[in-house]
């Protein structure tokens, strides 16, 4: 009986020796190397924004919506300036070299995707030499409608006036989303 017990003893001895053997490597001081995976990194293409000339409508499509918009009535310079010293005069004034701009501006949601669209001033700006002016806070007579921050239906438009102070230039009425321009509308003064 001992002599079972020895043999089935060296048999579980020799058998976790094998298991265990299989397990057991010396670490190896060589990296398994790592291929990498080659990446192409294709550029967003940036639209070139729309440009018309005054006079002509701007139809910009963005984010699945399209969009017109327009300049009915304009007035600059000392004709601007009397209807702003009219509304209030905390109303800005130009300084030497400014100039006093006033746009009516119609803005029509002409379909897409969403069934809403939000207008609002902050998505004008009047570029002039390249350099972008927003519009200023103004108080504006009566007979003269603000441009309205708010939402419109399709087919729906929204039209009201923008006060603007800048340089003497090449100027051009900006539409922006998000301060990146995406259609101009070229401003004679």
């Amino acid at each position: 009986m001992k002599k079972i017990w020895y043999v089935l003893g060296t048999l579980i001895v020799l058998m976790a020796v094998t298991l265990s053997a299989g397990c057991i490597s010396s670490p190896s001081d060589t990296p398994t190397p790592v291929t990498p995976v080659p990446t192409t990194t294709t550029p967003t293409p940036v639209p070139t924004p729309v440009e018309v000339m005054q006079g002509q409508e701007l139809t910009i499509t963005d984010t699945g919506n399209t969009i017109t918009i327009g300049i009915s009535q304009r007035k600059f310079s000392s004709e601007a300036e009397d209807v702003l010293a009219k509304g209030s005069s905390a109303n800005p004034t130009p300084a030497p070299g400014q100039y006093a701009v006033m746009l009516k501006i119609a803005e029509t949601f002409d379909g897409g995707e969403s069934t809403a669209k939000l207008v609002s001033p902050y998505h004008y700006e009047i570029y002039v030499n390249g350099i972008g002016y927003p519009a200023v806070p103004a108080v504006l007579p009566s007979g003269y409608t603000d441009f309205p921050t708010t939402n419109i239906l399709k087919y729906a438009t929204a039209e009201g006036w923008l006060a603007y102070i800048i340089p003497q230039g090449d100027a051009k009425l900006a539409y922006e989303v998000k301060e990146e321009p995406l259609g101009f509308i070229r401003i004679n003064y």
